[in-house]
């Protein structure tokens, strides 16, 4: 089984309400609106989110979707995780508030994981970097995408709150 994987873990504070914050990320447009590479986020039947994620990489230009559920078991909490039967595009962030004086932290885990039979399933020209290096590449653009997109969320909110 051939493997590409990425985690993310931050903590970001935002002087604005909690209720505010939540209530902006539960929104899911906001995402395809201010972070980088998320093209599109539709929701269909059943509780499933598809999330179409795009971005250039050093093998070209790649385009995958992740279908996702809500499984948020708390108000303090917005979490999503891989449909039921997906096995290949698997995505899962988790959003967790707390009030902080007249602010709200807000610690954010996300994980990505490709996976396919073989490197080629993923794109042709997998084969030639392997796992390691094609996971290495992928941790480095989302860890920026999302620095980049919180640093954006804390502007905004503290504009607009």
């Amino acid at each position: 089984m051939f493997r590409v994987r990425s985690s993310f873990r931050g903590k970001i504070k935002v002087k604005a309400p909690l209720q505010a914050v939540r209530g902006f990320f539960a929104n899911l447009g906001n995402f395809t609106d201010m972070l980088g590479g998320v093209e599109n986020i539709r929701r269909e039947t059943g509780g499933i989110a598809r999330w179409t994620i795009a971005t250039d990489t050093p093998v070209g230009h790649v385009r995958f979707t992740f279908p996702v559920r809500e499984t948020t078991p708390h108000a303090d909490m917005i979490e999503w995780m891989p449909a039921a039967n997906e096995r290949e595009n698997l995505l899962r962030y988790t959003l967790k508030f707390e009030e902080e004086n007249s602010a709200t932290v807000i610690d954010v885990t996300h994980h990505v994981e490709l996976r396919r039979k073989r490197a080629w399933d993923l794109h042709p020209g997998v084969g030639l970097m392997g796992e390691a290096r094609l996971s290495n590449a992928l941790q480095r653009r989302i860890n920026e995408a999302i620095e980049n997109f919180l640093d954006r969320v804390k502007e905004k909110l503290e504009r607009d709150c």
